[in-house]
């Protein structure tokens, strides 16, 4: 091996940079992570329900949206204002009324989450009708008796009840 001296004089010209001075040059990409090996159908954690909110919401919908449910109290006393036409009328109207107050009172408060403002008004109109007919059924039974008793053909009844000595 022989050593050669270095040449004399300028320096050879050297091409210009590629990229601007100060600047790094662009690194080749890196190639991606390898896959992990297959393990089978893995379970995907749910989300949580949050307290107070119930289910969390299907695929596709806003996180933050919660159809408006109807309320569950305005069912029962619709229902119950209907079957006070069969069952022993004036209880359970009673009920279906104050049902329906409550009902009223829980919708409100709900902010728009609870419906049924409809249901409750059809339960108090049905249970003010049964009322009604129960209470002019009443009056027209203790008419008829009443009136059966004035007009019924003796003499002594209609005598006492107006009051006449004979």
């Amino acid at each position: 091996m022989t050593d050669t001296p270095p040449p004399s004089g300028p320096p050879p010209e050297q091409p210009p940079p590629t990229t601007p001075p100060g600047w790094a040059a662009p690194q080749p990409p890196t190639p991606p992570p390898p896959a992990p090996p297959y393990q089978g159908a893995q379970p995907q954690p749910q989300p949580q329900p949050q307290a107070g909110w119930g289910a969390p919401p299907p695929y596709g919908y806003y996180p933050g949206y919660q159809a408006p449910t109807t309320d569950g109290t305005a069912v029962v006393s619709l229902v119950l204002a209907i079957a006070s036409f069969v069952i022993c009328p004036v209880v359970p109207a009673i009920v279906a009324l104050v049902l329906a107050s409550q009902a009223d009172r829980t919708i409100m408060a709900s902010g728009g989450y609870r419906t049924g403002l409809g249901l409750t008004k059809a339960a108090r109109i049905v249970a003010w009708i049964n009322i009604g007919l129960t209470v002019a059924s009443i009056v027209f039974f203790v008419a008829i008796v009443i009136f059966a008793a004035i007009f019924s053909s003796d003499d002594s009844t209609v005598r006492a009840l107006a009051g006449a000595k004979g």
